[in-house]
């Protein structure tokens, strides 16, 4: 493996031996200082560069790929090597590092109030400059299985730099379940789910009370759109105009077009396209085994819950809790094609509703399928929704027949309600499950609650953070335990709920969080995906290791604000929804083991724009169907490479400085230079570099963002994503490929 240099010194992937020096001597202890035979005295520090190497590279998310290539580089163009002897020796700073005074082995160091200082450093084994092999074997060593699972699953995806492959589990590029499981993992968390929910039901029969609706009184309760959605479909070539009810559902082809009206000579479809009439804020899929239709969860609210309030509309009857007092879900069904030596692929049956989920405890805000299947005992599986009183509750949903009609109920009192009723004010906003009869919970105070459904119990309140918690996720199913939390304001945090008290690490850079649906664990990486913990706006994915939580990895670079994320269960392949509509996928595990100079690529899946129509426009040629908006949908947009628009931009600057000092050494001048100093090809790469940097800080219409998305978990799905966007629009895609 090639050596690497960071600031002139080279280091090489070995650990080296601490060495210490005068000012790091370690400090002898002896039994007059302590009464405790068990206390060990700190390790002395590291070197002071390596600190400040940690402290720049966690100021900028995007400079950890390339800090030891432009070292190189430096180098090379000055002809000679930095000698480390020839520096002058810095001071440590007595407030930031080991404790300094001799005068008490207990004396609390200075706390420093130079603002340039970090305080939270991570000093441990796995350095921001290792790649590749010495990354391999810090993050998944030192065993040589562990090694080897990931280095298998790496060469077996190799190949597909942004789109997941079409391929049977037993193929070589297939997808696989996780390999990190005992075999036969999931037909045993299936039968101790049906045992389990058997002697549930056998103590507490009349649990979940609930009753039908009739078809008129369900769609009433049904969030409503007030208009028709057009939407203009297809390649962007010839894309045609397509105008959309609430609740109509179409089957597309590839080029983007329904399967009816499609020129193409393929006519297969790819996915579906429906319209909800609402703000989509939550998706699950139902959890299964068996290669059967396929159903998703949908959470919704009005689109005036969201709607600017204006003066000159006077009183808002939207402040009265009442008025928002009425919440659902819907249950929609997808019908697969039949498919022998490959995945299963969409049908061109168009998707229906076939149940809706109404109550009176709010507006749903989250929504979780548990994620062990409840197919062997008739029920699509135990759902748990957050809802607008700050209460999460857990509701058995029963299968629907073949072919019925949709199903309307109102559900009185769900299986279990979860909330911490003695505090004042102190809500749930967030949740996730950890196994079968056990699910965790953020609250508003900062805590971190961990339930148990049956019997109903509060296990555990882990006082994590100090402000609301916005996003909170288990790394279910093979560590189920640890749980990742992200507040509004503050770090980053992973907790272990089996050793709470001991066992908890954050990311040692507060941040600002203000959106869900921005945390994931992907169990093939093994590790969790969630927006770079920055304290500067940022639209960059990171990829945090369980074992290294404390250490980001950047994955992928949005043009905009990025407000939902989404990791496959079977995959490494990662979404990345915007602000501006755009939706990207990339290979995350790729992009963590890239080798210096390999060229990795991301792709625009599609492009989603709203554009609302003014109220005197409202009225169209038929007076019963008004429209309420436009949606334009554009997507077959080429790979792009998979970098940071920041980081580009450095190495444009370094490649021409580089060629500044080269032509000042030789002396020679090798081209008439222009008056602005470049060339035309330069120009246009500097200009090209400018937009997409200007991109990130544009303002879009607000229902053109995508709210959430979510990959399929199961096996013979696991290539179809859903993609939720604000005007309400739902999209199906299988974006597998071959």
């Amino acid at each position: 493996m090639a050596r690497r240099t960071t600031r002139g010194i080279k280091k090489s992937y070995v650990e080296a031996p601490i060495v210490f020096d005068d000012e790091d001597e370690p400090i002898p202890v002896t039994s007059k200082d302590s009464d405790d035979e068990d206390f060990t005295a700190p390790e002395p520090a590291q070197e002071e560069e390596d600190d400040k190497d940690e402290e720049a590279d966690m100021a900028d998310p995007t400079s950890e790929e390339d800090e030891a290539e432009d070292d190189e580089d430096d180098g090379d163009a000055d002809g000679k090597k930095n000698d480390a002897s020839s520096q002058p020796k810095k001071h440590r700073n007595t407030g930031a590092g080991m404790i300094q005074s001799r005068k008490g082995f207990h004396d609390i160091p200075h706390y420093p109030l130079e603002t340039r200082i970090v305080t939270r450093v991570y000093a441990g084994p796995l350095r921001r400059y290792a790649r590749y092999s010495a990354l391999r074997d810090s993050m998944y060593g030192p065993e040589y299985n562990r090694i080897k699972i990931i280095w298998d699953l790496e060469m077996r995806w190799a190949e597909f730099p942004a789109l997941p492959p079409r391929y049977l589990p037993h193929e070589p590029q297939g997808i696989c379940p996780s390999p990190w499981l005992a075999p036969a993992f999931e037909r045993t968390q299936e039968q101790n789910a049906a045992r389990w929910y058997n002697n549930y039901y056998a103590k507490s029969p009349e649990v979940q009370q609930c009753h039908l609706l009739s078809s008129h009184e369900g769609e009433h309760l049904i969030p409503q759109a007030g208009g028709d959605l057009v939407t203009f479909i297809g390649p962007w070539y010839r894309q045609g105009e397509f105008r959309f009810a609430q609740g109509q559902s179409l089957p597309i082809t590839a080029s983007g077009l329904p399967t009816s009206t499609s020129e193409d000579q393929d006519k297969s479809s790819t996915g579906w396209m429906l319209d909800i009439g609402s703000i989509p804020l939550a998706m699950g899929w139902v959890p299964s085994l068996v290669n059967a239709k396929q159903v998703l969860a949908i959470a919704s609210i009005p689109f005036a819950d969201q709607e600017p309030r204006r003066q000159e509309d006077g009183a808002d009857k939207y402040q009265d809790p009442s008025a928002m007092a009425e919440g659902c879900v819907q249950l929609w069904e997808f019908t697969p094609k039949e498919a022998d030596k490959t995945l299963a692929r969409p049908s061109t049956t168009p998707a229906r509703l076939i149940r809706t989920l109404c109550f009176s405890w709010g507006r749903p805000k989250r929504l979780q399928w548990c994620p062990v299947p409840f197919e062997s005992v008739g029920s699509y599986g135990l759902l748990a929704i957050l809802t607008g009183d700050g209460k999460a509750r857990i509701i058995d949903v029963k299968k629907v027949e073949e072919g019925s009609a949709p199903v309307y109920e109102w559900v009185q009192s769900p299986v279990v309600t979860l909330g911490i009723d003695d505090d004042y004010n102190n809500k749930v906003t967030c949740l996730s499950w950890v196994n079968i009869n056990r699910i965790a919970l953020g609250h508003s105070d900062g805590s971190v609650t961990l339930w148990s459904i049956f019997p109903r119990k509060m296990l555990q309140r882990v006082g994590v953070h100090t402000t609301y918690v916005i996003d909170i996720c288990s790394a279910y199913p093979s560590n189920p335990y640890l749980v990742a939390s992200i507040p509004v304001g503050g770090c980053a945090t992973l907790t272990d709920l089996s050793q709470p008290s001991s066992e908890l690490t954050y990311f040692p850079v507060p941040a600002i969080s203000f959106q869900p649906n921005m945390l994931c664990w992907n169990e093939s990486m093994q590790g969790f995906m969630a927006l770079y913990p920055s304290s500067t706006p940022n639209t960059t994915i990171a990829f945090l290791h369980h074992r290294f939580f404390c250490q980001a990895r950047s994955i992928c670079t949005g043009p905009n604000t990025i407000t939902c994320i989404s990791a496959g269960a079977t995959h490494p392949f990662v979404l990345a929804g915007c602000a501006d509509g755009s939706l990207f996928s990339c290979n995350a595990l790729q992009k963590l083991f890239k080798q210096k100079g390999e060229p990795l690529q991301k792709i625009k899946v599609m492009e989603h724009e709203y554009r609302p129509i003014r109220r005197p426009e409202l009225q169209g040629k038929d007076s019963s169907r008004p429209v309420r908006g436009a949606v334009r949908i554009l997507q077959g947009f080429l790979p792009e490479p998979n970098d940071d628009p920041r980081t580009e931009k450095r190495k444009e600057l370094d490649r021409k400085k580089k060629l500044e000092r080269m032509k000042t050494a030789s002396g020679k001048k090798k081209g008439r230079p222009r008056k602005n100093g470049g060339t035309v090809e330069d120009l246009d790469r500097e200009a090209e570099l400018d937009d997409k940097l200007a991109s990130r800080v544009v303002t879009h219409e607000p229902l053109t963002r995508l709210t959430t998305i979510v990959w399929n978990p199961n096996m013979q799905y696991s290539c179809w994503a859903a993609c939720a966007m604000a005007s309400g629009i739902i999209k199906v895609m299988d974006l597998g490929v071959q």
